[in-house]
């Protein structure tokens, strides 16, 4: 499995992912913080080699990126002799590492580093963190940060998607979309926003949200569907 996963990372950093690998990925990076962790290292790591060649060659593609993680892998054996060799300065460094990441993790004005869901030619269920099921419809696109659940509980949807949003009155869920945005505590709705498309449709299905666009805010009730406007801004209940 981790091999496999390796493998994944390493086309989705490049660029040459599937549906099924970005799939694949959310699942994994779900499962816990120390997946996510290392996530971040590799793409720290695949971020400051972009950034230093200005480009990316059309060589430098998945194969490459895998053999860089093998060589982090060795790396880090390495390092464990190292460290059963003399645990005590082991201990200390790590200490000081973690303590440091720890720090550096929960800084408020820390960089945001930001995730996106993909459906291919088939709709993808996803679950968050806090228990928000979302199922996406094909050829549609969820993003959101790693403050998600933490901060805030802010997604952006190009496409269409259907929401059951876990309750959380501290942290109100909120989709937005190219024009407009959709605020909810608790509920299960459906948004639709095609980005060549003028119009953004959002049907209530229980519970109520609270759509806001250009010079709008209504509330909606269960069994209505708004349409808005792009262009005219008009909205249509």
């Amino acid at each position: 499995m981790e091999n496999r996963i390796n493998h994944i990372i390493a086309r989705v950093l490049s660029g040459e992912s599937s549906s099924d690998d970005i799939l694949s990925l959310s699942e994994w990076l779900n499962e816990n913080e120390k997946n996510r962790d290392e996530f971040r290292r590799l793409k720290n790591y695949w971020d400051a080699d972009v950034a230093f060649k200005h480009s990316v060659a059309p060589t430098f593609s998945a194969d490459k990126l895998q053999q860089k993680i093998n060589v982090q892998k060795r790396q880090t054996y390495r390092r464990q002799l190292w460290r059963n060799a003399i645990p005590l300065i082991a201990a200390a460094c790590l200490f000081f590492i973690f303590s440091t990441a720890f720090f550096l993790y929960n800084t408020k004005d820390r960089t945001s580093e930001y995730y996106t869901l993909l459906a291919g030619e088939h709709t993808s269920n996803f679950t968050m963190e806090d228990g928000t099921v979302i199922t996406l419809n094909k050829n549609s696109r969820l993003s959101y940060s790693d403050k998600y659940g933490k901060d805030n509980r802010n997604v952006k949807l190009e496409g269409e998607a259907y929401f059951e949003v876990a309750k959380d009155s501290g942290k109100p869920f909120q989709v937005e979309i190219n024009g407009a945005s959709i605020t909810v505590l608790g509920t299960h709705f459906n948004v639709k926003a095609d980005a060549e498309s003028d119009d953004i449709t959002a049907t209530l299905v229980e519970g109520s949200i609270r759509f806001e666009g250009a010079k709008q805010n209504i509330v909606m009730t269960p069994n209505q569907q708004l349409t808005f406007s792009r262009s005219t801004n008009k909205v249509d209940v």
